[in-house]
């Protein structure tokens, strides 16, 4: 039986893996072409892949002997997954192990924008400080005594929420697709949130129900010198309305994640101000990395053996 892996492995890796069938390794840094991955699926019970390679019905119709999809995320927006289970195709995933450094990340970029952090390195990398310390200098605004709104409250935002209560006089509010009740935080209606809330973070899988949940509207809605932080996916934001609330001076944004990755030089959020925008860092640590990578692989192992996966992704009802 082959195993396919879409993306580069250590050798030590591919000789582990070789011990449970062939291995057809993508060497190239690049994303492994559609074409590539049909054709090596032919006869493949095993698939270990990224978010850069989509696997749509006709990549599951090209692998008729599939028994297990493993990707190297938490989120599975690129997997057709309901027709993989369709198929008796199990999905692996990553979650749990990267909540801890996403969540500091989108801290962080709290933190930066509200703090202006990137515009005072800038200043300065670039030689252009030019004044000295006067009482009105980039004024920024504070964290502590803020209002944060974490739309969607799975692992990652009630880490971010732990994380928030280490300042003084913040308050939390919350919104979740299901109803759930966790301690110092004030649940809301999902629009009554955004309206209160200085900082609006987001938290929730990109699905059919949430595809543009900050949509135009809804960005209007969110009060004069408030923040949105996007650290889960980008297809969540009208990115476009976005861009014009930023060169407006109206809100600010620090963003992690992007409808299209990498962000094109000629995307309206390129060069827009009041922004910090990261190249989809939120995993992006040494001990998170290895860890996500070490529990893809067991979920694979244990698909094509046929056994229980370690993190296998759980389909909601309707």
């Amino acid at each position: 039986m082959a195993i396919v892996v879409a993306f580069p492995i250590p050798t030590a890796i591919e000789a582990e893996l070789s011990k449970h069938g062939e291995v057809r390794v993508w060497r190239e840094e690049g994303p492994m072409p559609k074409a590539t991955l049909l054709e090596w699926l032919e006869g493949a019970r095993g698939l270990l892949t990224t978010l850069t390679n989509p696997v749509d019905l006709d990549v599951l119709e090209a692998a008729p002997l599939l028994k297990v999809i493993s990707t190297v995320s938490v989120g599975v927006d690129h997997i057709d997954v309901e027709a993989a289970a369709s198929r008796g195709i199990t999905v692996g995933h990553t979650p749990g192990v990267l909540t801890d450094s996403t969540a500091d990340l989108a801290l962080g970029l709290m933190l930066a924008v509200r703090r202006r952090i990137a515009e005072g390195h800038e200043l300065v990398s670039g030689g252009a400080w030019g004044s000295e310390w006067k009482t009105n200098f980039m004024l920024g605004q504070d964290l502590s005594h803020a209002t944060v709104g974490l739309i969607g409250l799975g692992p990652i935002a009630q880490a971010v929420a732990s994380r928030l209560k280490a300042f003084s006089g913040v308050r939390i509010l919350g919104w979740n697709r299901t109803p759930k009740e966790l301690p110092d935080i004030e649940m809301m209606p999902l629009d009554a949130l955004i309206a209160d809330s200085d900082i609006v973070s987001l938290h929730v899988a990109l699905t059919d129900d949430t595809a543009g949940l900050m949509s135009r509207s809804r960005l209007a809605a969110m009060h004069d010198g408030a923040t949105l932080i996007n650290t889960a996916r980008g297809r969540l934001v009208d990115e476009l309305a976005l861009s014009e609330e930023l060169a407006s001076g109206r809100l600010s944004a620090g963003l992690d994640v992007y409808s299209e990755e990498p962000l094109p030089s000629n995307h309206p959020l390129i060069g827009v101000p009041n922004a910090v925008l990261v190249p989809h860092l939120g995993s992006a640590t040494k001990r998170t990395r290895r860890a996500m990578f070490e529990l893809a692989i067991r979920n694979l192992i244990a698909g094509i053996k046929e056994r229980d996966l370690p993190a296998e992704l759980v389909l909601r009802s309707s």
